[in-house]
């Protein structure tokens, strides 16, 4: 079994100690096409890291009239409770950059977690790690369009902004509906009132955000007790 150098920085964040039970295989850069990650419904099953790009995650209610949504950022991991005894979801994937990501399938976690249960509590702080987002998305499926569309943009958001008066987020119109479960129409007129505001201007498979300290002070009005993502892209 070979050692993964703790120098890596894509494993920084995995406890020293396990990782000798991991081999340099299991670290192979793919995408989200190769391991069936693609737009559409998945059974996820496995654990992977994004090395670069961003995706949604969906979790449709039963009516498919609601998604619940949350977005994947670069640097971090996602499938935490892949191994618990618990219904892996059918979940909605978009992505919405193109995504360079690490996968470990379920029955490859499955022989590293027998050689070492600490692995469990590995892969737990990860899930709690996405543990706001989750407990968010449901929250702003039952707000108002307006809400949906701005708290969209607000995760949609370059990271690292702070200080910036104008910020271009790359995006469509069609990308926004997937991401907040609203039909185009509905999303467009949310998009047209905040320009008549002149918060934004809406470009091709772009918007610029003019305003964002007014535009995201519109967020007051929503219940983001779980996760804010202005404290996130603070501007």
């Amino acid at each position: 079994m070979t050692c993964i150098s703790t120098s890596n920085a894509l494993l920084q964040n995995i406890p020293p100690q396990l990782l000798n039970y991991f081999e340099d295989d299991d670290f192979k850069t793919t995408t989200l096409k190769s391991v069936e990650l693609i737009t559409g419904f998945f059974n996820f099953s496995g654990i992977i890291y994004i090395k670069q790009g961003r995706f949604s995650i969906s979790l449709p209610q039963r009516s498919m009239d609601t998604l619940y949504s949350f977005i994947v950022e670069p640097n971090s991991w996602f499938g935490g409770l892949t191994l618990m005894p618990l219904p892996h979801p059918f979940l909605l994937i978009n992505e919405l950059e193109n995504v360079e990501l690490l996968y470990i399938s379920k029955r490859r976690l499955t022989e590293i977690a027998d050689a070492n249960p600490l692995i469990y509590k590995w892969l737990l702080n990860i899930a709690a790690d996405n543990m706001p987002q989750w407990f968010q998305a449901p929250l702003i499926a039952l707000s108002n369009k307006k809400i949906r569309v701005i708290y969209c943009l607000a995760t949609l958001l370059p990271l690292n902004k702070k200080g910036i008066s104008t910020i271009e987020v790359d995006t469509s119109q069609q990308k926004i509906s997937d991401i907040c479960g609203l039909s185009r129409p509905r999303v467009n007129e949310v998009l047209k009132a905040l320009e008549q505001l002149r918060l934004i201007q809406v470009e091709h498979k772009k918007i610029i955000i003019h305003n964002p300290l007014a535009l995201f002070k519109l967020l007051d009005e929503a219940n983001l007790c779980f996760y804010d993502p202005r404290e996130i892209n603070a501007v």
